[in-house]
This record gives structure tokens, sequence and C-alpha cells, in this order.
């Protein structure tokens, strides 16, 4: 298959695609590591960085998965230290080969778009997609810094083609579309289960991820392929899948702190920051080291005090968790970045320009899925973004934590950007691209 999508000119356009994102990453990865090197530091974005290099290290070791005093057990879901353990145990404790593994995590995220617009869109406005992708300033810098969003967002792009073939495909007529044969049960089973799986491995990398199930079975119910009862089974398989995934995990959290915690034990500290009388919306976590709860509880302790604290805070101050929600999502929402250090001059320039074009796109791609009536498209490319603004307007808001949900955006900005300039032979080359899928 490899072979005959190469072969012909979409696939070579591709494969120049695909280069020039590696390209502009690695080259990103290199100039960050000689500006680190002069600073005299290990990261470009301190904190979340060196938590996640040390339990790679300590998986690499063979150590225990804890880290800090007194040691923490929960504190991270394994899978962006796994990530970073197999690059250490093949480089060695050296953060330089890591940044260009994450380069090709980022390029393979920008072949995972081109997969998941192509059977939905044409060809050229699945490339266009590709190109924004392999383009995007904050997704190039994003990719190389050791943060879990470049290992989360392929896991993303996975989980929704896993679920795409469960639902209804687009038609001409922008009505549903008619098979001629129904899939057998074991289509429904297999593909909830690979859907799920796939979920599960995205939340090991990003515990937020683990509402996703549910709001999968909304865009099935709503638009899912088969009768009710082939999409009842899919959704059953879907979270099956994805509580498999997470079984190990939950039952070595069981093993070491008595409760089955399926993502971590740092939800409760994380919602507090984002919900107390102090709280700017913004990320602060020096409450956590000024009280040392830890030092008095347990770690599963530590995290209920802190979640009871945040839920009576909002119980208490509703205006004031209101306002803060709406700050959130200001930063979420943000065109430029906010953190200390990497706002202002002519990048946050660059990248309000681009937030602006590409805005105008998306909203144009998706006025032209909605006057076809193609809300199964529009449910797949929406939903992971708008779960994940409503989860940042409890928890603390960043542009970081946008990136990955863009990715999809970026097949009704692709669609957009090749309508408009190609609307001639998109129409074309959309109809034989529904014929042959």
């Amino acid at each position: 298959m490899f072979r005959a999508v190469t072969a012909a000119p979409e696939g070579r356009w591709l494969l120049l695609l695909l280069s020039l994102a590696f390209v502009l990453r690695a080259g990103v990865a290199i100039g960050v590591d000689r500006q680190v090197r002069l600073a005299g530091r290990m990261f470009l974005v301190e904190g979340d960085a060196n938590g996640y290099w040390e339990l790679g290290r300590k998986l690499a070791a063979g150590e225990d998965y804890a880290i800090h005093t007194p040691p923490r057990y929960v504190l991270r879901t394994p899978g962006f230290p796994l990530l970073l353990a197999g690059c250490i145990s093949v480089f060695g404790e050296r953060v330089f080969p890591a940044t260009l593994v994450l380069a090709t995590v980022g390029t393979c995220c920008c072949g995972l778009v081109w997969a998941l617009a192509r059977p939905l869109v044409a060809p050229r406005a699945a490339l266009a997609a590709v190109a924004l992708s392999a383009v995007a300033p904050l997704q190039i810098g994003s990719s190389v810094q050791v943060l879990s969003e470049g290992w989360f967002s392929l896991w993303l792009l996975v989980s929704l083609l896993g679920l795409r073939p469960l639902l209804q495909r687009p038609a001409g007529s922008g009505e549903t579309a008619k098979f001629s044969t129904e899939p057998r049960p074991w289509f429904y089973m297999s593909r909830g289960l690979l859907a799920g799986s796939a979920t599960g491995a995205g939340v090991l990398v990003r515990p937020g991820w683990i509402l996703w199930p549910a709001a999968a079975a909304v865009c099935l119910l709503l638009a899912g392929r088969g009768g009710w009862r082939q999409r009842v089974v899919a959704i059953a398989f879907l979270c099956l899948g994805c509580w498999l995934v997470l079984l190990p995990w939950a039952w070595r959290n069981q093993q070491i702190c008595g409760h089955w915690v399926h993502t971590s034990l740092w939800s409760g500290p994380s919602l507090y920051d984002g919900l107390h009388p102090a709280a700017t919306g913004a990320s602060d976590m020096s409450f956590f080291d000024r009280e040392q709860l830890s030092l008095q509880m347990s770690e599963y302790e530590v995290n209920e005090v802190y979640k009871r604290r945040a839920w009576d805070f909002v119980r208490s101050s509703p205006l004031r968790a209101f306002q803060l929600a709406l700050m959130k999502s200001g930063r979420f929402l943000s065109p430029v970045l906010q953190a200390e250090g990497f706002s202002g001059g002519m990048f946050s320039l660059l990248c309000l320009l681009w937030n602006f074009g590409l805005l105008v796109l998306v909203l144009r791609g998706s006025w032209i899925q909605t006057y076809s009536r193609n809300w199964s498209l529009l449910l797949l490319l929406w939903l992971p973004f708008l779960q994940f603004l409503l989860i940042h307007l409890v928890f603390v808001g960043s542009v970081r934590y946008r990136l990955p949900v863009e990715f999809p955006l970026l097949v009704l900005a692709g669609h957009s950007l090749a309508d408009w300039f190609l609307r001639d032979r998109t129409d074309a080359e959309l109809a034989a691209a529904r014929a042959a899928h």
C-alpha cells in the first residue's frame, strides 16, 4: 500500500511535506539544544520536563517509578516516561537525541493528519492539511520540547483513526451514506476495541483523555454506522479496549496505595491549582511545596484533600469560579504564548497572524461541512477540541494544552484552503475520493 501511495504524485507531495516537517522540527531541536547548553540548563521549559526525564531515567534503570521526597508513586501516568526511557536506553542520558525522537513523533503526527483526512476530503485538501500541520509555528516548537504534548497528539490521532470507520461515511448529497452490505458484528467489535486501545494509550500519556470514551459514545450514537445495536456494541468494545490498556497501571497502583487509580494522584492538586482563592487561571503550584501535606498524609489522602478543597471553593465562591473559567478559556484559546520569556516579539506576531488565518480556515471548513450536513465529520474533528476546552475551564488553561486538539481541526482548515484556491477541481476530487473509499 505504501509503495502504491508513494508512486503516485500525491504520494510524492506527501513525502516532500513530511520531509519538510521533519527538517523544520530537527532545525528547531538543534537551536533549542544550543540555547539550553549556553544557559547551562537541561531543558528549555523547566519543571514538568525535569519530572518526566527523571521518571524515564528510573524506568530505564529498573528503579522504582517514583520521584520526590517522600516518594510519590502515582504522580504521573507512565505513557510519556516510557518513551523517554526507551530514548535513554538507546542514547544514554542525553536530551538532544530524545528531542530528535520527539521531532520524528511530530512528523508522524503530520502523516496521521493525512491518514485521517484522506478518506474524508479530496486529495489536495488532505495534502493542504498536512502542509498546515508541517509548518504550524507552535506545533513545530512544542514538538521538540521534553513534554507530553507531541506524544499525546500521536495517540489522539490514532484514536480518531480507529473511530472513523465506525461513523457514517459522507455522501455527496449530504445525506446519510447508504451501504450495499452491512458489516458483520466482528467489524464493530474489532474497530471499537482498536479505537479503545488507542484511547487507553492516550490516557496513559494525558489523563484528561479518559473522558474521550464518553465523547466518542456521543459521536457514535448521533452519527454512528449501522443500527442502534451495532453502535452500542462498538461503544462497549471501545470502553473495554480503553479499560484493558489501563488495567495493568491501575492494578500496580492498587498494590502500592491500596486504591484502583486508573490515571494519577496528581488530579487533586492540579484541580486546586485552578480553583482556589488566589488562582489566576495560570499554573502556580507553590502552595503544594509550601503546605507540605505529603509529610503528613499518604499520596492518596493528599489528592483527596486538594480535590475536596477545590470543590468547596466552587460551592462557596461560584461567581469567582465562573470568572476563573473565563480567564482559563482565554488562556486556552490565546493566539500567542503567555508564559514568561515566551511572549512578545516577532514570534508572537507570527503566531498571532498564523492563528488568525487558521481560525478563518477552520470556521470556513466547518461551514462547508455544515452546509453539506456532514455531521459525523464535524463531530469527529471538533469533539476533542471541545472536550479539552471544557476540561481546562476547570483546570488551569494554557496554549500548550490546546495544541494536540488542533490537529483534527487542520483537516477542516485544509479542506477550506483547497476549496478556496482549487474550487473548480476539489468537488470532482472529493467525489472520486468518496467513491474510492
